[in-house]
């Protein structure tokens, strides 16, 4: 919801919080998974122009789903020095405030070039932290109905949207600018929930199995033509070269020590028979969230609908046995532009899939 003009609609539902009110953002979850009721959502759904944003509300409240992991890309909302462009974000907004819809916004680890500054050695994105800051200032001014928010997406491993911060140096980056928003939340939007992360698996499964000398279970995955059980741990292995050579146990144990934030983040996919030994190694003291979960993993799973069908009831049972306050399932609809290309509850077309009846059965209401 845009702040100022537009509020003189606001539904009674919601009571929108404002930088200098008490006013508390309310938005009443409708869908949850199990009996703890963690929260559930979908994570980057097509929310591009009317059209796909039709569609989209359209399957949530099919699916009773009030949700919602967006981005925030400050490359194309400030692509010169102090012009925003606004209006697209401001269309995503307002619909969404207008059915209801909890927010959770990402902002890419990227800058609009007069911004950027010379990458790390590691290739990781670096920015004048005054621009920044004023970016996510006139961000959290600007919306008010902003429920979570977090800076940078799998940020401590190769990512196209957000260049990993492999070394030291690149993770006090890191570090900087995600406290730059922390600090700018806690004082403009204090409301929302700054989250950290989102951590993909390399850390916990290292330090879970490998560490230990074991590998993950394979057991429950239907591997695609041509790939083995050998080939799956020669993957892990790679994994866990790379994993000592970066010191990337070093680097996401300095940033759980030096970041602030209220809660953590991971990405959970493929194997949900190995989830709950990947929380193990995560902080006691902070509310976990599942930004994404998901499956099958298209260059080693089969990605036959039933399959899928099959494995969601798996991803859901897992999920809600894991100490976490809320999830959101990736994606709404396949696209080739994703890793995890075919665990859409949609094909491209947008015709349902069987996974799409198995998420929906397996959801309950509070």
């Amino acid at each position: 919801m845009v702040k100022g003009i537009l509020g003189a609609f606001l539904f009674p539902v919601i009571l929108l919080f404002s930088c200098a009110g008490q006013e508390t953002l309310e938005i009443r979850s409708s869908s949850v998974y199990g009996k703890l009721e963690i929260l559930a959502g979908i994570s980057f759904p097509p929310y591009s122009g009317r059209r796909e944003i039709g569609f989209t509300i359209r399957k949530m409240q099919e699916l009773s789903l009030d949700r919602m992991r967006l981005d925030v890309d400050w490359r194309y909302r400030e692509p010169e020095k102090g012009v925003f462009y606004w209006k697209p974000m401001d269309l995503r907004m307002e619909k969404a405030h207008e059915n209801h819809i909890a927010l959770f916004l990402t902002i890419p680890s990227q800058a609009p070039p007069w911004a950027a500054l010379p990458p790390g050695k590691d290739g990781s994105s670096r920015f004048d932290e005054e621009a920044l800051k004023h970016f996510i200032e006139e961000l959290l001014l600007r919306y008010d109905n902003i429920e979570k928010i977090q800076f940078g997406n799998e940020w401590e491993t190769d990512h196209p949207d957000s260049p990993a911060y492999g070394d030291y140096d690149s993770i006090k980056q890191f570090v900087l600018y995600n406290n730059i928003l922390y600090d700018s939340v806690k004082r403009l939007s204090p409301e929302t929930q700054v989250v950290l992360g989102g951590l993909t698996r390399t850390y916990p499964m290292m330090e879970a199995f490998v560490q230990e000398g074991r590998y993950p279970d394979f057991s429950g995955l239907e591997l695609a033509k041509g790939a083995t059980e050998e080939y799956l741990r020669g993957r892990i292995d790679k994994i866990a070269g790379d994993y000592k050579a970066r010191d990337v146990k070093g680097n996401v144990e300095y940033v759980l020590k030096n970041a602030r934030y209220d809660m953590i983040d991971i990405h959970l996919y493929d194997d949900p028979e190995n989830w709950s030994e990947y929380l193990s190694v995560l902080p006691e003291d902070k509310p976990v969230v599942v930004s994404e979960f998901g499956g099958p993993n298209s260059e080693f799973e089969s990605t036959a609908p039933s399959y899928q069908a099959k494995r969601m009831a798996d991803y859901i049972a897992a999920i809600e046995g894991l100490p976490i306050v809320e999830a959101y399932y990736f994606k709404l609809v396949d696209s080739d532009l994703s890793y995890h290309r075919d665990s859409g509850l949609y094909r491209a077309n947008l015709r349902p899939k069987p996974a799409k009846d198995v998420f929906s059965a397996l959801l309950s209401a509070p």
